[in-house]
């Protein structure tokens, strides 16, 4: 296999070397876009804290208001498990997160 003479192996290197130092010295959180996604999203969950603080609703129907803060704030929001025990409690474990937060919680 022969080198061609348009791109010589020592300029591919160089490229090579340009590109890892760049993935290298690379950090999101100084990124411009970042930034901005950081504040939308704090402004999504200022926005979204009324759904919080209807503490009836919360008692009520408290899933439903999970995943309505978490389609607000563009969240995921996962259930672990929900399993009633012999007892008649039920007993779940959800997780929440986006790029400002992760949150897990278990209850009864």
């Amino acid at each position: 296999m022969s080198e061609r003479r348009d791109r010589p192996l020592s300029a591919l290197r160089d490229v090579k070397r340009q590109q890892d130092s760049i993935i290298k010295d690379f950090d999101p959180s100084k990124s411009e876009n970042f930034a901005r996604q950081q504040q939308s999203l704090k402004d999504r969950h200022r926005a979204a804290f009324s759904l919080l603080s209807d503490t009836v609703r919360c008692e009520s129907s408290p899933l439903e208001v999970l995943n309505m803060y978490a389609a607000k704030t563009k969240a995921v929001a996962k259930t672990e498990y929900i399993e009633a025990g012999s007892d008649k409690i039920f007993r779940c474990k959800i997780s929440f997160s986006n790029l400002l937060l992760t949150i897990e919680g278990k209850g009864e």
